[in-house]
């Protein structure tokens, strides 16, 4: 698994009172309003941190949709609030309240919308960027276990399950358009969608890698990898480079990592079945992939953009695929010299696209139900409220993140990943 991650910074907000005008409070309702204040706080304060577990992250992410479901959608007298339940009408609360959020790809100003499927929409896009975040964290230790291995694959399993929700479950319902180049673009979610099941299969390759699995298997995840990276950034390419030219550089040179990974397991595939001029070719063309991923982190480190810069051809993983493709290369030209005396073929061999096993999907995740607080009674005594009316934006400071310290060290492993 190459431990060297890009991420997004997180969205920042303003601090939200939950005052409704014109409403008449019951104890009730000041109990819901004040419940929602101190679970949104929280939630906050809780994913600005990557070394918090998703025991703790996670319920309150929970926690806080199912208090903010009577202004999402309507609350049903006959529904067991115990059980998740499907899509019900909007709620007619919905566009009491203003919620102001920046925008990752947008800078510092805010975006507001009266629609309280809007701030569920943008919470729920900060969980799936600290799911990522969680896993670099992990990913970033000395030797990982192989059980935070597999936490580092379920963490970025579920922020592309959290991100193909907000595509699935909130997009679709949203009041007005998102901005173009925004968080609910649809474009950037499915670039992290992709990403996060890219990443994931990082894991599985490295596994695959570890326990020495069929070369043929290796090279078809490898290359589903590379696709799925390039996919991502195919998604950004319509965006200014001032916008996602960061980002785009990051997806590029995995997808490039990992065509020159398909490659050398390709040759070493090919060179099992005495196809020894194909197999040179195939590592030829794994070494003008790999310098084409050098050239792309150089231009990685000099381009401006949100996410912390990092120096991922510096990482154990990217320094040992080098060696291991001169290695394979070297041994099939000699042995092409002395055995099979093949001519070396100007076509590229094809690369497997389709992994026996091995592909990641994501987790899925479900509305939860509505808090044991919304009744038709509590309803009806919020119905007094006025539609919220839009403010001027603002520029928000950037969220004081706990930093994520990139580790360098050279793993004990054959692969150069951080797995055991």
């Amino acid at each position: 698994m190459a431990h060297w991650f890009h991420r997004n910074v997180l969205k920042a907000t303003t601090n939200h009172k939950f005052e409704l005008k014109h409403s008449d409070p019951t104890d009730a309702t000041r109990k819901l309003c004040s419940d929602l204040r101190t679970c949104r706080s929280r939630l906050l304060d809780l994913i600005k941190n990557p070394n918090n577990t998703s025991t703790s992250v996670e319920p309150a992410f929970v926690s806080y949709l199912a208090l903010l479901y009577g202004f999402i959608w309507e609350v049903d007298a006959g529904e067991d609030n115990n059980e998740p339940i499907g899509r019900p009408n909007p709620s007619k609360l919905r566009n009491a309240l203003v919620f102001k959020w920046t925008q990752t790809l947008l800078g510092p100003g805010t975006v507001s919308f009266a629609d309280s499927i809007y701030e569920a929409a943008n919470m729920s896009i900060n969980l799936g960027l600290w799911f990522m975040k969680h896993a670099a964290m992990i990913a970033s230790k000395n030797d990982i276990t192989m059980n935070e291995a597999k936490e580092v694959h379920s963490m970025l399993r579920r922020a592309a399950g959290i991100f193909t929700f907000v595509q699935t479950e909130f997009l679709p319902q949203l009041s007005n358009p998102p901005p173009l180049g925004s968080d609910l673009d649809p474009r950037v979610i499915n670039a992290y969608v992709n990403q996060c099941t890219a990443e994931a299969q990082e894991v599985t390759v490295a596994r695959a890698v570890e326990l020495k699995h069929n070369s043929n298997l290796i090279s078809a995840l490898a290359n589903e990898t590379s696709k799925l990276f390039m996919d991502a950034a195919n998604t950004l390419r319509p965006f200014k480079p001032e916008i996602s030219g960061q980002w785009i550089k990051y997806l590029e040179l995995k997808s490039m990592f990992y065509q020159s990974c398909a490659y050398n397991y390709c040759g070493e595939n090919l060179l099992s079945m005495d196809k020894c001029g194909e197999a040179i070719r195939a590592l030829k063309e794994s070494e003008a992939c790999l310098t084409k991923a050098k050239t792309l982190c150089q231009e990685y480190g000099k381009t401006n953009g949100p996410a912390p810069r990092i120096k991922p051809d510096q990482h154990a993983v990217f320094k040992r695929l080098a060696p291991l493709v001169k290695r394979t290369l070297e041994k099939c030209e000699r042995e092409n010299s002395l055995i099979y005396h093949h001519s070396v073929p100007q076509e590229l061999p094809a690369l497997d696209t389709k992994a026996t096993y091995g592909l990641v999907s994501p987790i899925n995740f479900q509305m939860p139900a509505p808090n044991s607080l919304w009744n038709l009674d509590i309803c009806r005594a919020l119905t007094g409220f006025e539609t919220a009316k839009i403010g001027k934006e603002q520029d928000l400071p950037a969220v004081k993140e706990e930093e994520i310290r990139q580790n360098n060290n050279d793993p004990k492993n054959e692969s150069g990943c951080t797995l055991q």
